[in-house]
């Protein structure tokens, strides 16, 4: 019976696909007004970003691109890039990778993250719903060293490719030319969890130029990967422009 309506779940998933008669392209970027915060531990404390490294407000960008076609049974595409880096030196006393760091420590937090989206459309009127699965590879690392002159250095990677289930959901507002739109990308598993969230309000001219504003948050959390543990936030308001046929 349990086999049965999974079948039938993915059948109407697969034709509802089908019956899409749209073939589009959209592209964007966006500059994001984020904030870093939470810990950090590595074969030593429990570290604090902020309290302890000096990591505060951070202006980055992304940007996106999709595909979306009416071939039956294959997936729509879509392909973000977010880069976070940042750097700071602060005042500290940390133990980081079985190291002592105390003085004035310089450190570097990198969480770049490329997502790769396959989804298909469950809806495509006033009411737009995409689900799927994405792909998020973060090419990270965090590193500290010390300017006391005894040139202790140390660095961890943190580069993964996480599997996420991806939901999307636009919401026409007729004759306005805007729009509501929100989407999530969401894993949990033993003690970690990861979530990407994005919500805001678009408005896209008649000949597809477009822009938007919102609010976008993420979650790092790792338990006891390869050593690491972290709760990591990053969120804040972002604006773009973007361009859809």
């Amino acid at each position: 019976m349990r086999k049965n309506l999974v079948l039938l779940s993915f059948s109407a998933v697969f034709a509802l696909n089908m019956s899409a008669d749209t073939l589009g392209f959209e592209a964007g970027a966006a500059v994001w007004g984020a904030k870093t915060s939470g810990t950090f531990e590595y074969k030593g404390d429990s570290i604090d970003l902020a309290k302890d490294l000096g990591y505060g407000d951070l202006n980055t960008n992304f940007i996106w691109a999709s595909f979306e076609h009416s071939l039956p049974f294959i997936p729509n595409i879509k392909i973000q890039h977010t880069k976070i880096e940042d750097s700071s030196s602060k005042t500290s006393s940390i133990t980081f990778d079985n190291i002592i760091y105390s003085g004035t420590i310089s450190s570097s937090l990198q969480l770049n993250q490329t997502d790769f989206i396959l989804y298909y459309g469950l809806l495509d009127n006033w009411v737009n719903l995409d689900f799927g699965i994405n792909g998020k590879y973060i090419d990270g690392s965090v590193s500290a060293s010390d300017n006391s002159g005894t040139t202790s250095a140390s660095t961890k990677d943190l580069s993964y490719v996480i599997p996420m289930v991806y939901a999307k959901a636009k919401f026409d507002l007729p004759l306005s030319g805007l729009f509501v739109e929100t989407d999530v990308s969401y894993i949990t598993y033993a003690d970690s969890d990861f979530y990407d969230v994005k919500g805001g309000i678009l408005y896209e001219t008649s000949f597809g130029l477009g822009g938007t504003v919102g609010y976008r948050a993420e979650k790092i959390k790792l338990d006891d990967v390869s050593d690491a543990y972290s709760d990591i936030e990053i969120k804040g308001a972002y604006a773009g422009l973007y361009y859809h046929f």
